[in-house]
């Protein structure tokens, strides 16, 4: 594990490290790094999308004062509990080959002195859910370039091969975006990896994207607009679509004297307990909900469209929800009946122009964009609705009685509302792509 280099890492990857943990930096030969007279040993391991760090310490809240007249400690409260007591930590693999950088954690067990495991003294084991895999050890600045690599992109996007020479494949870019008043480009770029063993030689091809900010964002922008952009390609490819990295590359840091200055080689793999990222992803099947060539001329003002309409991307998200969990049949109508209601909060009537309150009408409005959505119900799934029209009665019906306890004479079982359902469920995703694509007028 010690041989693999920063970027070769990704978010489904397993992993035990052994780490020297320090709290603060300090200046070594004009490197900041982890102070070797007072770190910590500990062993940071991955295991199925979390992160933990075992630490043969327990850490004390610097300056700290008992709120107890008494000066009695309670509860370990002169203790660390996560990251708002102290900051970032810091940290260096033994072999000093690779470095991190901790920014979210909390404290989910601690012994003191009491030998029971690999460590002698005070322990502590933490959760880490945000972290990062760097080069150096820098102060955190602001994000110009983050970029992803996402399932099924490279099956879709389709026109790179391993065979070629990825480094002179011409990238695809998407300009003049904008997410949340805040411009940006979009790169789409092929890359690869070459694997050179006795009597074998292995040339792998994969995509990326890239975002490129016009002005340096916060983490938090930049995961939010990850994630909208995840949602967006989920939708259009009819795939599970997990972000399984995310490089940083911060061509602006900030020095010691608080200005900005420039460096060429500071790069991060941003390590974030996501809340969806498929186990594993079958990207042999190339048959996409609407393929990239149908939409490949238009690719860049439906992007821009669905970047600003931010009542759709919440849309989508809810749709998302059950999409991708395996939630309950009541808990998924609820959902999907509230998500439908939200996006339709203004929607009205042409005459007279009041708001449509009914929740039925509302749905009714949303099946207005799908062509014949009544050809759902000739397909092999079938429940007991046989017409759109008997579909959003039942739904409404069975969302009423689940969170109201009203209409108990309609609602059937969640087993028997399964095959419609999933019918519902299809209908929703149509009209998502329906607006999405620019293929209809929002009728919101």
């Amino acid at each position: 594990m010690g041989t693999k280099k920063l970027e070769e890492f990704d978010m489904r990857d397993d992993f035990s490290i052994p780490v020297f943990v320090g709290y603060e930096l300090v200046e070594i030969s004009g490197i900041k790094g982890v102070d070797p007279n007072s770190h910590h040993a500990g062993i940071l391991t991955r295991k199925g999308g979390s992160t933990f760090l075992e630490l043969a310490d327990f850490p004390e809240k610097k300056d700290y004062i008992s709120p107890n007249p008494s000066g009695v400690i309670v509860d370990h409260d002169d203790k660390v509990a996560n990251q708002d007591d102290v900051g970032n930590w810091y940290a260096s693999s033994w072999d000093g080959g690779l470095q991190f950088v901790f920014r979210d954690f909390f404290r989910i067990n601690a012994s003191e002195n009491f030998a029971r495991n690999h460590f002698v003294g005070d322990t502590s084991k933490w959760r880490i859910s945000d972290y990062s895999i760097v080069d150096k050890h820098l102060a955190d600045s602001k994000i110009k370039k983050a970029t992803l690599s996402m399932d099924h992109v490279y099956s879709w996007f389709n026109f790179f091969r391993p065979e070629q020479d990825w480094a002179n494949t011409k990238s695809i870019v998407f300009k003049d975006l904008c997410f949340e008043n805040q411009p940006f480009a979009l790169v789409i770029g092929a890359n690869g990896k070459e694997r050179h063993d006795l009597h074998i030689y292995q040339k792998t091809a994969y995509m990326t994207i890239s975002i490129e900010f016009n002005n340096p964002q916060a983490r938090e922008f930049t995961y939010h607009l990850a994630v909208t952009l995840r949602n967006f390609l989920h939708i259009v490819m009819g795939k599970e679509v997990g972000i399984n990295q995310i490089i940083l590359n911060r061509d602006v840091v900030t020095n010691n004297s608080g200005d900005e200055s420039r460096s060429e080689n500071v790069r991060e793999n941003w390590f974030l307990e996501q809340s969806y990222l498929p186990e594993s992803v079958n990207e042999t099947n190339a048959h996409f909900n609407v393929p990239c060539h149908e939409i490949a001329d238009k690719f860049n003002p439906i992007l821009s469209q669905y970047l600003m309409n931010t009542k759709l991307q919440q849309f989508v998200g809810s749709y998302l929800t059950v999409d991708q969990f395996h939630t309950p049949v009541d808990t998924q109508i609820v959902t999907l009946v509230s998500a439908v209601e939200s996006y339709y909060s203004e929607a009205r009537y042409s005459c007279p122009p009041k708001k449509i309150k009914n929740a039925k009408e509302k749905l009714a409005r949303m099946a207005e964009l799908v062509a014949n959505p009544n050809k759902l119900f000739n397909d092999d799934i079938r429940g007991s609705a046989g017409n759109v029209e008997e579909l959003i009665e039942e739904m409404v019906d069975a969302r009423d009685y689940i969170v109201h306890g009203e209409k108990s004479k309609k609602y059937t079982s969640e087993a028997e509302l399964v095959p419609d359902l999933i019918i519902f469920k299809k209908l929703i995703r149509k009209a998502i792509t329906q607006v999405g694509l620019l293929r209809v007028q929002r009728n919101n």
